[in-house]
């Protein structure tokens, strides 16, 4: 410290001799001073790791006045030197853990369970040797009851934080088992889906449902894959983590990729297919190259085959690989057209790249018709894949409406000559072998007050709307114990009419065509928001409204991969048990 005070002292200054003001077994007290009118500068050294460094400004002192030290400054230091001197004794006697509070203790674990839920691979960096330091040195400077040992106070930060892990996912249970089991909705969306990170794969059960106006989820359970576990054993893991948050009675539609057994699932309640697996099916059996060579196609695999050349070379997708889009499909979509849209998407970046670097003969193997023609089919597949699994809005009400679209694009292309006929003819099977669409989607698709009927043709029609009265029928039973939606009174009929009427308005086949009647709204509105100010008009509607539409169309969502990759981690190297890490991740995404 004396060495650096050339802030303080012109170096054209001559010092005068460093001279001791004071010793103690506390602390030393130097003073050294200017040939300018004088300065007395102080430094404390202390048994805590601070030094202090002050300087007496205040008073200019003459330069023939005796270099003495002022007992004023003195005494300035004697209230500080008790205080440290009471601390350190207390700090220095023998400290046990009845030291820190338990209260205190609580508040400690609490921050490093957030510290292990921002990246759960803290969990090794909390018991660092760098990390205790730090901790030592904010202890030793800002703790309450002076300095002691981090190690014998708190002792391994991991066996801290795990111990008070139990009390804190108990509290934060709590929290998400009232927000599920709140009255305000008829049901949830559950979605289990499995991501696969390397050769290793988990399953992510998420539960959905609306708060407001807005879709909340929350992370339930979170289970590594085993090559024995079947379809019922899955349904049975996630049966058993419901019933921890959610009562029986609780109506619920299922979501799940194609691994799992969805008629053990159906059983429980609706059982869904992720619409992004689906249609990842569909492109995959289409371009299967065993498929493609059965039917003599060698020239799309050929096709296919030099656009993954492109795609993979390394110099290429420096300086010409970008995104295609702004928001990128679910970890889900694993297409084998991603590298042709690319190299659809940048071939003239491509040519260019390939013309300086001399190596021509690529580009001259490339098919460019048929790769336009393929890229004007599988470019909506992919789009749609997309804004099927849009996180901030409802999507459940898209999947009938994409269906029709892309059956359409398939059958105007299957009129065309050549191979490529024969694809959208593929195309069109495999659309309607893995892209299912169930009664949960046609009543959604309804209750988007922009769609309503108008994606399916008019000999559709009836059908949906039978669909609508037939899910009201199957839910009536709960809504009659609810009290805050009360039917509106309508005019005396006659009494045939009335009991037919009553008995319609029981289905809510009137309340639908009235709702049908209504114009389609122009914009594109928000459609929770929309069913809030409609609830009196149409009650049994605006019900499922809000169960239906919480219900995600794609079961993956863009976390998926990180969190898989963490928990995985944590299995791989044993740094939890699995009840400890199924913990930790449910804080990590209900917590933060």
């Amino acid at each position: 410290t004396l060495c650096n005070s050339s802030e303080l002292i012109s170096p054209k200054q001559s010092l005068t001799p460093v001279e001791l003001v004071e010793s103690s077994s506390s602390f030393i007290t130097i003073s050294w001073s200017t040939c300018s009118p004088m300065q007395h500068y102080f430094v404390l050294f202390n048994p805590l790791p601070v030094s202090c460094l002050t300087a007496d400004n205040e008073n200019n002192i003459a330069s023939s006045q005796p270099r003495s030290p002022l007992p004023v400054v003195e005494e300035k230091w004697k209230p500080q030197l008790q205080r440290n001197n009471v601390n350190n004794t207390s700090a220095s006697g023998s400290v046990g853990n009845s030291a820190i509070p338990e209260k205190e203790r609580q508040n400690i674990a609490e921050r490093l369970l957030r510290v292990m839920c921002t990246d759960l691979g803290a969990l090794s960096v909390v018991s660092s040797k760098e990390f205790i330091k730090l901790a030592q040195t904010l202890v030793d400077s800002g703790a309450r009851y002076g300095a002691f040992s981090v190690t014998e106070i708190l002792g391994n930060f991991n066996t801290l934080a795990l111990k008070h892990l139990p009390r804190m996912y108990n509290q934060v249970k709590v929290k998400v088992t009232c927000a599920l089991g709140s009255n305000a909705c008829l049901g949830i969306g559950v979605t289990c889906h499995s991501q696969s990170v390397g050769p290793d794969s988990c399953y992510i059960l998420t539960a959905y449902q609306v708060e407001g106006n807005h879709i909340k989820s929350y992370v339930l359970g979170i289970k590594g894959i085993d090559i024995r576990d079947n379809g019922d054993f899955i349904h049975h893991w996630v049966q058993n983590v419901l019933s921890e948050f959610v009562m029986s009675e609780i109506r619920t539609v299922y979501v799940t990729d194609c691994k799992v057994n969805s008629s053990a699932f159906s059983k429980a309640g609706m059982c869904l297919r992720c619409s992004a697996c689906a249609l990842n099916s569909v492109v995959q059996s289409v371009l299967n190259k065993r498929t493609l060579q059965a039917r003599n196609m060698h020239e799309v695999i050929e096709l296919l085959n030099v656009c993954e050349d492109l795609a993979g070379s390394t110099g290429l997708s420096k300086e010409t690989f970008g995104s295609l889009e702004e928001t990128s499909p679910p970890p889900c979509w694993n297409s084998v057209t991603d590298s042709l849209l690319l190299v659809h998407e940048r071939y003239e970046q491509i040519c260019e790249f390939y013309s300086r670097a001399k190596k021509m003969n690529l580009i001259q193997n490339l098919n460019k018709h048929l790769l336009s023609n393929l890229a004007a089919i599988l470019a909506p597949v992919k789009q749609a894949v997309i804004e099927l699994s849009n996180e901030s809005r409802p999507t459940l009400q898209l999947v009938l409406p994409t269906y029709v679209k892309l059956e359409k694009l398939f059958t105007s292309k299957a009129n065309d000559a050549g191979v490529v006929s024969k694809l959208c003819h593929l195309f069109l099977e495999a659309l309607k072998e893995n892209f299912k669409v169930h009664s949960a989607h046609k009543v959604a698709m309804i209750l988007d007050p922009q769609q309503k009927l108008r994606p399916v043709p008019p000999y559709q029609h009836e059908e949906i709307i039978g669909k609508v009265c037939e899910l009201i029928n199957e839910v009536k039973e709960s809504w009659a114990e609810e009290t805050e939606f009360e039917p509106s009174t309508k005019k005396p009929r006659a009494a045939g009419e009335a009991a037919a009427a009553q008995e319609e308005d029981w289905f809510g086949k009137n309340e639908v065509y009235d709702y049908l009647q209504e114009p389609l709204f122009q914009a594109t509105p928000d459609l929770f928001q929309y069913w809030s100010c409609v609830t009196q008009k149409h009650m049994k509607l605006a019900k499922l409204a809000f169960w239906l539409l919480a219900v995600p169309a794609v079961g993956a969502r863009s976390e998926c991969v990180n969190m898989c990759e963490q928990a995985l981690l944590i299995k791989r190297r044993r740094l939890l048990s699995p009840e400890d890490m199924n913990k930790l991740m449910f804080l990590k995404s209900n917590m933060l």
